[in-house]
C-alpha cells in the first residue's frame, strides 16, 4: 500500500512537470508572427539609422536587391522595398528614376530573373579599405565594388559591378550611378 501510494505520487509530479513544461513551450506559439527580411527592410528607419560609410549604403542596398530576387513578399512590401532602396539614392539618380518608372524597371527585372530562374547566391563586396574615394566637382565621391555569383536554370556565373555614391549636403552618402 506504501508502495502504490509513492508511485501514483511520482506519477502525478511528473504529469506536472511534463503538463508545466508544455505550457511553457506552447503558451507564445501563434502570437508572433515570423519577421520575414522583406520587414526588415522596410522597417529599418533610414532617417534616423542611416549607413554612416558608402560602403554600409552599397551593403543594405545589395540587401534589398537580394530580397527582390529571392524573397516572397507583397506588392504592397515591394512597394516599399524600392521606396527604401530610392532613398539611398542621389537625388540626380531620383529625377533620372521616378518612383513609378523604378517601380517598374524593378518588376521587369524580377520578371526577366524569374524566366531564367536565377538567384544571387552570393554578393562579396570591397573592404572598407578597399573603397576608392575621389573629389570630384568639389563633391566627395566613392567607388564600391560588388560580385554577383549567381546560377539559373541553364548556366551559373558572376557579374561585377562598380556602385558610384556621393556625399549628400548632410553628409550622407547616396548612390549616383552604377556600372557594370
Amino acid at each position: 500500500m506504501k508502495n502504490l501510494k509513492t508511485v501514483v505520487i511520482a506519477v502525478l509530479c511528473a504529469g506536472l512537470c511534463v503538463g508545466y513544461y508544455y505550457y511553457l513551450v506552447h503558451r507564445d506559439s501563434g502570437k508572433e508572427e515570423a519577421i520575414t527580411e522583406a520587414d526588415m527592410i522596410i522597417t529599418q528607419d533610414l532617417d534616423d539609422s542611416y549607413p554612416k560609410t558608402a560602403r554600409g549604403v552599397v551593403k543594405f542596398y545589395n540587401r534589398i536587391l537580394k530580397c527582390y530576387y529571392s524573397q516572397d513578399y507583397t506588392e504592397e512590401q515591394l512597394e516599399k522595398m524600392t521606396a527604401q532602396a530610392r532613398k539611398l539614392m542621389d537625388e540626380e539618380l531620383q529625377e533620372a528614376n521616378s518612383e513609378a518608372a523604378y517601380l517598374a524597371a524593378v518588376k521587369e527585372d524580377i520578371s526577366s530573373y524569374n524566366e531564367d530562374k536565377k538567384t544571387i547566391y552570393s554578393i562579396s563586396m570591397d573592404g572598407s579599405n578597399e573603397v576608392l574615394y575621389k573629389t570630384i566637382q568639389g563633391r566627395e565621391c566613392a567607388y564600391v565594388d560588388v560580385t554577383y555569383s549567381m546560377k539559373g536554370k541553364k548556366n551559373a556565373g558572376r557579374s561585377n559591378q562598380t556602385y558610384i555614391l556621393r556625399k549628400d549636403d548632410g553628409g550622407r552618402w547616396r548612390i549616383l550611378d552604377f556600372y557594370q
